[in-house]
């Protein structure tokens, strides 16, 4: 039912085979993203979200242009819409990889002994700690483990197998793996250059 002057055919009935037909007809016609979409059932979700964005793109929608139907489309679509750079959707991102650096802390207590003073022992070793950090603590005799820092970026796909963190090129080859808790990595997606619409799932 059409309750505004966009043209829509009051009760006009049709039967289809399948879901992308009618749909189609209604997308390639009219603005049905400004109207109220209040149901959609899950197994059409996928589709129709994909085909929104590349209406919405297409067209040159604008956030001002959504300003009164965004809030029911994202409820109904299960969806978070964003207008931006896009990340692109090739799996690939960006990633910096900094390696962690072992440093052994100790820590001792003072003696509080009559026998320990008189001897000149001031304090005992309560214990040792390792870490590891990001960034050494400054201290002269570590001079040389700041000159072993290892760092640099590249783009990849990154996955996490048990402890290891494996970065794999866009044909799925890996590249590079490391121990997860001797490194530390970084990963931001790959946005493309013009601004549109995209979604995430929620």
């Amino acid at each position: 039912m059409d309750l505004t002057d966009e043209g829509l055919e009051v009760n006009e009935k049709g039967e289809y085979g399948r879901f992308d037909q009618p749909f189609q007809l209604i997308n390639s016609k009219y603005p049905w993203f400004r109207f109220h979409l209040t149901k959609l059932h899950e197994d059409f979700r996928d589709y129709v979200l994909s085909e929104l964005i590349t209406t919405l793109n297409e067209q040159g929608i604008l956030p001002d242009d959504l300003r009164y139907s965004k809030q029911d489309l994202e409820n109904s679509l299960n969806a978070k819409f964003e207008f931006g750079n896009a990340p692109l959707r090739n799996g690939l991102q960006n990633i910096k990889v900094k390696n962690l650096i072992e440093v052994t802390e100790y820590d001792y207590q003072e003696f509080t002994e009559q026998y320990a003073q008189e001897i000149g022992q001031k304090f005992k070793l309560r214990g040792k700690y390792k870490m590891w950090v990001e960034e050494q603590p400054f201290y002269p005799e570590n001079m040389e483990v700041l000159n072993e820092s290892n760092n640099f970026e590249t783009v990849g796909k990154l996955e996490v197998s048990g402890n290891t963190i494996l970065i794999k090129n866009e044909f799925g080859q890996i590249e590079f793996a490391f121990p997860s808790d001797k490194f530390f990595v970084s990963t931001t997606p790959i946005l493309s250059k013009s601004k549109g619409w995209f979604y995430k799932s929620i």
